[in-house]
């Protein structure tokens, strides 16, 4: 084989490589751009503005809602709850002060489960309630503003879970991914 052929057959490499990688960054990008129109509009249904309007304005950090679309704010947002698998764990409807879940049936989620009772109802819920109770007792928020939760159980088993007054998106993120997390260990064993 020549130095030429060799040579050639290097930059044909080369290029494949290249190309390939141009269409893995496309697919990324494409990925990204749907992403960030989803959160556009989950933003938009919770009655916030959109994140580059925000960024824009500067404001990103500190969200008010707009005066006209506060009483759209009502209405509720449903959402499937889906395992990293794909498998339905349940139902999640949002509105600016309240999240509902409703746990799939099939999921066999007991009151009792250490997944449920030591960190979904202790570290992560009690944590936020005795942090917003804090904040009432020191003067800094009123009674009613406080997060409060309510759990339906049917029997022993987990039916629905209600969180009212999370009152920030890092808060819901933290719930919804909490609530994620204990449905797929319930799953798991």
């Amino acid at each position: 084989m020549s130095t030429d052929d060799e040579e050639a057959r290097k930059l044909a490499d080369l290029k494949t490589f290249i190309e390939r990688k141009i269409a893995q960054i496309e697919e990324e990008l494409t990925f990204l751009r749907s992403l960030n129109a989803f959160l556009d509009e989950q933003l938009t249904s919770m009655s916030f503005k959109r994140a580059d309007v925000l960024i824009r304005k500067g404001v990103a950090a500190k969200v008010e809602p707009e005066e006209e679309v506060r009483a759209e704010a009502a209405k509720p947002v449903a959402r499937v709850i889906r395992s990293r698998s794909g498998a339905s764990l349940g139902t999640v409807t949002l509105t600016k002060n309240e999240v509902r879940f409703v746990v799939n049936p099939d999921i066999e989620l007991r009151k009792d489960d250490k997944p449920f009772s030591s960190f979904l109802v202790r570290k992560v819920l009690e944590s936020m309630v005795r942090a917003d109770q804090e904040l009432v007792e020191r003067g800094e928020m009123r009674e009613e503003n406080s997060m409060k939760y309510e759990v339906v159980y049917e029997n022993e088993k987990v039916r629905e879970i209600t969180v009212r007054n999370y009152r920030d998106e890092r808060r819901l993120r933290e719930i919804m991914n909490s609530v994620r997390w204990t449905l797929e260990t319930a799953t798991s064993k």
